[in-house]
């Protein structure tokens, strides 16, 4: 009798290894379609952290222009303030002229009154301070050009002292430290301006009272000269900007004391610095061994 139903045949040798065949090709494909998507997904991360660089590389760029835009925007009030400036320093300048040499008269004719002398003195320290003033904003108004000869810093530092003890008053105490004196290559007038706006500084900010030290570090290739005070100090928040035009904490100030001695002291080369402290303020200027022409 016929059965009716299939009959069911193991599969041959052959199709086995077709079917092992076609296995191993599907399994190879979807490896590489696997190794495809994970490059398109590295390669799509990369596009975007390259577009997330590029866009912050936009951002800072766009941010620096706009400092630049304010910088010189900033720069051209200040060039515009300096030209007026300078035009009225100038105009002021004479008459101050005269007004000290009548001062200056007027205290040898009161010699024997003696409220009428401290008048006359409070006077000629006023004119004193607004000729201070307008050399200052002359000085920074030009490019000092310096002309080194061989200089004694310690004299020079006496020189300092004595015409600033007025401004300073009787009850700041002066203490000279390292060595007393010693030759050096400096432009005179410009290091002695330098000098009496660090004394001067140094003075304002003790108020009268404390102690004001001076001195000498000389080495091979530099000369340091220290200026410190016991005063206050200067806060973190202004250390960054202590040496800028225009900047002060002063409600007399006019903030251009620390930029005309920076300018300065960077006409010989060299530089000056706010020594980081705990107490008062350091400021150190440095020069460089550089050629002096004869004395």
């Amino acid at each position: 009798m016929a059965d009716d139903g299939a009959v069911l045949r193991a599969p041959s040798e052959q199709q086995l290894a077709e079917l092992h065949a076609a296995f191993r090709v599907f399994t190879q494909a979807t490896a590489s379609l696997e190794g495809q998507y994970r490059a398109l997904q590295e390669h799509a991360d990369a596009l975007r952290q390259e577009l997330d660089d590029k866009k912050r590389a936009l951002d800072a760029s766009i941010e620096r222009q706009r400092c630049l835009e304010t910088q010189a925007l900033r720069h051209g009030r200040l060039a515009a303030m300096g030209e007026m400036a300078a035009t009225l320093a100038h105009e002021v300048r004479n008459p101050l002229g005269a007004m000290e040499l009548c001062i200056k008269l007027l205290v040898d004719e009161v010699r024997t009154q003696p409220s009428a002398i401290r008048l006359a003195e409070q006077v000629a320290t006023g004119i004193a301070d607004l000729n201070h003033l307008v050399s200052n904003i002359l000085d920074y108004t030009r490019l000092p050009e310096p002309r080194l000869t061989t200089t004694a810093i310690g004299g020079l530092l006496d020189e300092v002292l004595a015409a600033s003890s007025p401004a300073l008053g009787p009850s700041i105490r002066i203490e000279r430290g390292g060595d007393g004196d010693v030759a050096w290559p400096a432009d005179r007038g410009l290091l002695m301006q330098a000098l009496l706006n660090l004394v001067r500084n140094a003075g304002e900010a003790m108020a009268g009272t404390g102690t004001l030290t001076l001195t000498l570090e000389p080495a091979s290739r530099w000369l340091r000269i220290v200026v410190a005070d016991d005063g206050p100090g200067i806060p973190a928040a202004n250390v960054e900007t202590v040496f800028a035009p225009f900047f002060t904490t002063k409600e007399r100030g006019t903030g251009l004391g620390l930029a005309v001695a920076r300018a300065a002291v960077a006409a010989h080369g060299g530089t000056l610095a706010l020594r980081p402290g705990d107490g008062g303020a350091t400021f150190v200027v440095t020069l460089p061994q550089g050629p002096a022409g004869p004395n």
